[in-house]
This record gives C-alpha cells, sequence and structure tokens, in this order.
C-alpha cells in the first residue's frame, strides 16, 4: 500500500529526508505559528536570479534521463515516446539554424515595461519556428507510438503554415485546444527549442522579476520547483520554465501559485524517489513537483515530473490542482 509522508512547512535543511507517517493519507498538522524566515532559506540576494538554458545539452540530457526512468515504470511506453520527442528535439537544435532575436529596440521596451523578452510577437515574426517544426516531425521515430500521435504528426504535416502558427501561439499562452492535444505535444516541443535558443542569447542582467510563477524570459509557466547544486546557487530554489528552459531563482517555503508562505506543505511517496516530492498550498489550494536536484544531479524538471506521476493522482485526492504545467505531459 502507497505510503504517503508529509514534511514540516518551517524552513528545512536542504537535504532533509521527509519522515514516514504511519498513516496511507497525509496528516493534517497546524504550522500557522512556524513563520518561514526568507533570510534563512535561498532568496535570491547572493544567488543569480536566472539561469540560462543550454540549448545544446538540455534536450540529449532530458532524453537519457527518460530512457534512464523507463525500464520497467508503469509508464514505460510513455516515457520512451517522450524520450524520442526529446532526441528529435536535440538533433534539430543541432542542425537547424540559430534562432533569432527580437529587435533590440523591442527587447528594450518590454524591459522597460517589466515585461518578459521573448513574447507571441517574436514568435509570429520568427520565420524558421515552421521550418523547425517540421523538421522535427520529419525526424521523429513513431512506429512504436500510438495510433494518435502518429496521426497528430500527419495531421500537423497537412495543415497550413498559418494554421501550425496559430496553434503555436495558443500553445505559447497556454491555451491549448482539448481536441488538438495530441498535436499540441509536437508544437510544443518544437517550441522549447525556439525557445530555448533565443533565451540562451539573452542579457541576464536585463532580465527582471515578472510576477509569481512566470518566466522572466518568455512569461511561461513553471514546470518544477527545483532545488539546484550550482555555485554560487548552492541548494538555493529556482523555477523551470515548461517552454524555454531557463531558471529563475524563487523564495522557498513560498507558494509559486499565489506566493503565500503560510499554508506550504511537502509530501512525497515511498513509491517514487525520495529526491522528488510536491509542494503543495492550502492558501490557494495548489501544487507543484519539487526535486532535489542538488541530492540527484540528472533529475530533469520535464522527465521527472512525468516519471513521478504517482505523487499526481495521490496528491489530486487530496483537493489540490496543479500549478505547474508539463507541455509534453498535459493532464
Amino acid at each position: 500500500m502507497a505510503r504517503f509522508f508529509k514534511r514540516k512547512s518551517a524552513a528545512p535543511a536542504a537535504d532533509e529526508t521527509p519522515t514516514a507517517a504511519p498513516a496511507t493519507s497525509p496528516r493534517r498538522r497546524d504550522f500557522s505559528e512556524l513563520k518561514p524566515d526568507p533570510d534563512k532559506i535561498g532568496i535570491s540576494g547572493s544567488v543569480p536570479f536566472v539561469r540560462l538554458p543550454d540549448p545544446a545539452r538540455l534536450f540529449a540530457d532530458r532524453s537519457a534521463r527518460l530512457l534512464e526512468a523507463a525500464p520497467g515504470h508503469p509508464m514505460e511506453a510513455y516515457l520512451r515516446f517522450v524520450a524520442e520527442v526529446a532526441r528529435a528535439q536535440a538533433v534539430i537544435q543541432a542542425e537547424g539554424p540559430p534562432a533569432s532575436l527580437p529587435e533590440a529596440s523591442d527587447l528594450a521596451l518590454r524591459s522597460e515595461h517589466g515585461m518578459p523578452p521573448l513574447s507571441r510577437h517574436s514568435l509570429e515574426a520568427d520565420q524558421g519556428f515552421d521550418d523547425g517544426l517540421l523538421a522535427l516531425l520529419a525526424e521523429l521515430d513513431l512506429t512504436t507510438a500510438p495510433e494518435a500521435s502518429v496521426a497528430a504528426r500527419d495531421s500537423l504535416r497537412a495543415a497550413s503554415r498559418e494554421d501550425r502558427l496559430d496553434l503555436a501561439l495558443q500553445v505559447f499562452e497556454g491555451a491549448l485546444p482539448v481536441d488538438r492535444i495530441a498535436e499540441c505535444v509536437f508544437v510544443s516541443a518544437a517550441l522549447q527549442v525556439r525557445l530555448a535558443e533565443q533565451a540562451a542569447r539573452l542579457d541576464t542582467k536585463t532580465l527582471k522579476p515578472v510576477a509569481d510563477g512566470v518566466c522572466p524570459c518568455c512569461g511561461g509557466a513553471p514546470v518544477a520547483s527545483v532545488i539546484v547544486a550550482w555555485t554560487p546557487a548552492d541548494k538555493a530554489r529556482y523555477l523551470s520554465c515548461s517552454l524555454c528552459g531557463t531558471y529563475w531563482n524563487h523564495v522557498r517555503i513560498r507558494c509559486t501559485a499565489c506566493g503565500d508562505g503560510e499554508g506550504v506543505s511537502y509530501y512525497g511517496l515511498d513509491e517514487v524517489s525520495k529526491d522528488v516530492q510536491v509542494e503543495t498550498c492550502t492558501t490557494c489550494h495548489s501544487y507543484i513537483k519539487h526535486l532535489h536536484q542538488h541530492r540527484a544531479p540528472t533529475l530533469d524538471p520535464v522527465a521527472d515530473d512525468i516519471a513521478s506521476y504517482g505523487l499526481d493522482l495521490k496528491i489530486a485526492e487530496e483537493g489540490f490542482r496543479r500549478a505547474g504545467l508539463n507541455l509534453l505531459f498535459v493532464i
């Protein structure tokens, strides 16, 4: 039987392991008197605000992590499917022409108004995005994929350039059409490649916080929360963008959706690695995956979010809704 662990919301050591609870569902405890001290839990004063993605490694490393997690997993077939998508992303990233940035004047204007530099307008002006999407569809090996995935690829190939761009804009803005979810996976994969390349070329000195749970590079939602082990950000907390792959610093023990720190708790399952938990907020009833990458450096936000789906199922039973977004695993 699955055992659910809860860890208190006071500032724990970054490498603390949850304590087992005898019940099969989370225990409710009152921690209202515990006030997290931001100065003690890794805020941005002493660590870089952002870490830009490395497109040359991002997708290949993700594919390797998915293949590592796949054998014997209840979702082995899907993990291998996403690994193939990530492999194709790595290929088109290495072989395709580099993505260009918006005009300097547009970047400056958006920065002046506190907006992410990459926007739907830069996507509309990007002549190379559609070529990249078609290259991705051509590179994919779907011989073992479900028929729905093959049909989605063929449908995108047959669609007009304008239709593919319109779907990409919807994905960019987080408004995924339910009747085209399978197509959205491939469009999202192409977007991730293009936006990672653009984000990697931005000047970190010009990037500013936008809002809780909003990527400072492209405005995307986070896929997961990560405790990192980089110098000089050892054991600091970052959020990982679901679109461009940028990491941006976020205060620990503060909800990524509403910013509250009073009702934050952490849960884990003994069937899932102790290095992957969920962070819940009783104020807005949302949750996000919480990865201890400092203990397990190969953890990948996208890959390990999918591989820990059991946590999603369990925490949903407690009435929490997902705050993060995984564009390769829309649930």
